[in-house]
């Protein structure tokens, strides 16, 4: 009875283990903003989010001058609001396009689960070279 008992519980162990490992095998990870960062001309794209700012700061410190706190208030919220519709169309294609390729890689690695490389301790499958070599492909 003992015996069985130690067999049992050595199978589930060695269970577990094979699945740990076949996890762990089955996870990918990604430092995004790395491959981000390496985006073909994502320099222009920020310096015309960056214009976008200082246009709407130009124009909040030309007009603030006149108006009262609510009218200071509205136009720094519409400013602002602007300001984040232009980044967001610029932005969430590129996001987008990061995310489809992430997606190619990893299914071309035979990998489910991709996460943030920051979010991960051990384990897993850096794709993060690929991921960047991809985007520069244009893949």
């Amino acid at each position: 009875m003992k015996k069985s008992l130690l067999t049992l519980i050595m199978a589930l162990v060695m269970a577990l283990a094979c699945a740990t490992s076949a996890f762990a095998e089955d996870l990918g990870y990604v430092n995004v903003e790395r491959v981000f960062r390496s985006y073909p001309d994502i320099q222009t794209t920020m310096s015309a989010i960056n214009l976008e700012r200082q246009k709407a700061e130009n124009e909040f410190n030309q007009k603030a001058p006149n108006l009262d706190d609510k009218g200071r208030r509205e136009l720094g919220e519409k400013l602002s609001a602007q300001v984040d519709k232009k980044e967001a169309s610029l932005l969430n294609p590129i996001r987008e396009k990061i995310r489809k390729t992430i997606g190619q890689v990893a299914k071309a690695h035979g990998i489910a689960n991709v996460v943030d490389a920051g979010a991960v301790v051990f384990g897993g499958k850096d794709l993060t070279e690929e991921v960047i070599a991809a985007v520069a492909q244009g893949k």
